[in-house]
């Protein structure tokens, strides 16, 4: 492996800087605001046995930590990037970390949502399935390990391992190319985009339209069963997590879509500069979802905040004789 650091960088679109400080100070402000969101919800779901044990809080609890990972690493520096106009800090190792999330991390986090959205149907409409420990290891532990697992692998060998020069850029969003994308076949970058990426967003959202139909239509049914109420929040849970994904991704989606079908300039001036940016948006709301579908958690954040704002009331006094 060898490094070769150049401050040299390709011409980018010209993009106002008052709109640059606008995004960044948006961004910094769901970043402050998600991050105390994210500890809240994850250390629930990590120290309550019940619930770290459910089969379908596994596949949240995965996302939740892919996304605080692009997050905190990923969203900062490109936001630092935006605002500078060059890499600070600069180093080969920094550099290559921020790729691998921006590229592992990020299409692993849209590959745990893809297997959610189909999951879910499994959960609600054939539980029968995961009663036995071979059917959990089966349906359940060896799909989600492959999905959680299969893009960080698959990129951080292309990062790290694969045998090329790697240059690096300091005014150059992520330092740069990636190296592996000079030299990969065609098809390889079609699969990249297709597979890891434009396919999944789309499944997502039809697997998810899938499942509150197949539930509203099989309401009578399933509200017969024990487990009703269970069925119902991981269908709310995956209505509002799936949600954070479509919104802001789809737009980026359709638009490559349409240029691929030979409208080349179609919306080429907002994509990069302003579309691009809502695929960041995710990760900051994915805890607010999360929240919203879990009605012990909302009540404990909610006593907690009154609780907080009680004591800020109570204050000694002083007492005059």
């Amino acid at each position: 492996m060898s490094f070769n650091i150049s401050n040299n960088s390709m011409k980018d679109i010209e993009v106002s800087r008052t709109w640059i400080k606008i995004e960044f100070s948006l961004f910094l402000i769901g970043e402050l605001l998600s991050i105390p969101c994210y500890l809240f919800v994850m250390y629930h779901f990590l120290v309550h046995k019940t619930i770290r044990q459910a089969l379908h809080n596994h596949v949240i609890i995965l996302l939740l930590f892919f996304n605080f990972i692009d997050l905190t690493i990923d969203l900062s520096m490109t936001m630092s990037y935006s605002l500078l106009g060059y890499v600070s800090p600069f180093s080969p190792i920094l550099c290559l970390t921020w790729q691998f999330v921006d590229y592992g991390i990020w299409y692993g986090s849209i590959s745990l949502m893809f297997w959610a959205s189909i999951e879910r149907h499994i959960l609600v409409f054939h539980s029968h399935l995961l009663r036995t420990p071979r059917g959990r290891l089966l349906i359940h532990y060896i799909p989600l390990s492959f999905f959680s697992l299969y893009t960080p692998i698959l990129y951080f060998c292309l990062i790290f391992l694969y045998p090329c020069d790697r240059t690096f850029v300091k005014t150059s969003l992520r330092c740069g190319s990636i190296c592996y994308l000079n030299v990969a076949s065609t098809w390889f970058i079609y699969y990249d985009s297709l597979a890891n990426y434009m396919v999944p967003i789309l499944l997502i959202a039809v697997f998810s339209i899938v499942l509150i139909l197949r539930s509203l239509k099989q309401r009578t049914r399933l509200k017969q069963t024990i487990k009703w109420r269970q069925y119902r929040k991981m269908i709310i849970q995956l209505t509002f997590v799936s949600l954070s994904y479509l919104i802001f991704d789809l737009p980026y989606i359709i638009i490559v879509i349409v240029q691929s079908s030979g409208y080349p300039d179609f919306a080429k001036d907002i994509l990069t500069p302003y579309i691009s940016r809502l695929v960041y948006v995710p990760a900051i709301v994915l805890p607010y979802a999360t929240l919203l579908s879990l009605s012990r958690l909302k009540q404990k954040l909610g006593a907690l905040l009154i609780w907080r704002r009680n004591r800020h009331l109570i204050s000694p006094t002083t007492i005059v004789w």
